[in-house]
């Protein structure tokens, strides 16, 4: 039943996918609910195979890096449909739908978790990984605002806005989402860094993984795109490059994770 659904669900995705490209680039006004129709079956699917994906009990929450990928590819999905209502960007979609389908389909190479000792399976091992989620959530809707905004304003530049992709939002909507989208995410890594440095400290002392170092490059990037913006007035495209950099960091972190998880040394 598990795979079938996970089937299902990817399916839902990939047309939703499809149908969001085509309302971007030809659609009319009613053929632009026909993609988010879809795209909320996928998450109601989505919802139904985590269900049946609960960890077992004995099982740490949230420690298979697989439960982790499914979990922020539904939040993204929740976090499009929430800016989605706030701001009216249905064609972000477009960005969106195919980076929570690639997370769902990352989620489905595998389960395995990373070695947890008995003095650290406790709620700070949760709540450190249930910040980090989020904030990849959030960094995720962000560097699809990016995406976009690059995109758009690449297109303004050469005059070639008129035909596809005339149905972007305004680059200071798009703009607006990436950094409110950094601001939510920021202080969750942030929080997501300390607890884990906390719980790295108790379970193996003073040994150093490579994943460390780039959530920490994540995190100074993240910084340095906050900072700019507030002390050098940077926006736009300089902001909308250093958010996409810094998500693709936050990627890699994930990476390291499922490489010391599988028992290679990330």
């Amino acid at each position: 039943m598990k795979a079938g659904l996970f089937i299902a669900t990817a399916a839902l995705y990939a047309i939703a996918c499809i149908l969001y490209l085509f309302a971007l680039t030809r659609g009319s006004i009613k053929t632009q609910r026909i993609p988010g129709t879809v795209f909320v079956a996928a998450l109601g699917a989505h919802l139904a195979f985590l269900m049946l994906e609960a960890p077992s009990p004995g099982e740490p929450p949230l420690a298979d890096i697989s439960q982790i990928l499914s979990i922020a590819s539904f939040g993204l999905g929740i976090a499009f449909l929430l800016a989605s209502y706030r701001f009216d960007v249905t064609v972000l979609g477009a960005f969106v739908a195919p980076l929570s389908l690639m997370l769902f389909l990352a989620s489905g190479l595998g389960s395995s978790y990373a070695p947890v000792s008995p003095g650290v399976q406790s709620a700070m091992l949760t709540l450190h990984i249930g910040a980090n989620i989020l904030g990849l959530v959030a960094f995720g809707l962000a560097f699809a605002a990016g995406v976009a905004y690059v995109l758009q304003e690449r297109l303004l530049r050469k005059r070639q806005l008129s035909g596809a992709f005339q149905r972007l939002p305004s680059l200071d909507v798009l703009d607006t989402i990436g950094l409110r989208a950094v601001l939510v995410g920021f202080p969750l890594l942030t929080f997501g860094m300390i607890t884990g440095t906390f719980w790295l400290l108790r379970s193996n002392g003073s040994e150093f993984y490579v994943s460390q170092a780039l959530g920490l490059v994540a995190w100074t990037i993240f910084a340095g795109v906050i900072v700019l913006r507030v002390a050098a007035g940077w926006q736009g495209r300089k902001a909308a490059l250093g958010t996409m950099m810094g998500f693709l960091f936050t990627l890699l972190v994930l990476v390291g994770y499922a490489v010391r998880a599988a028992g290679g040394h990330a």
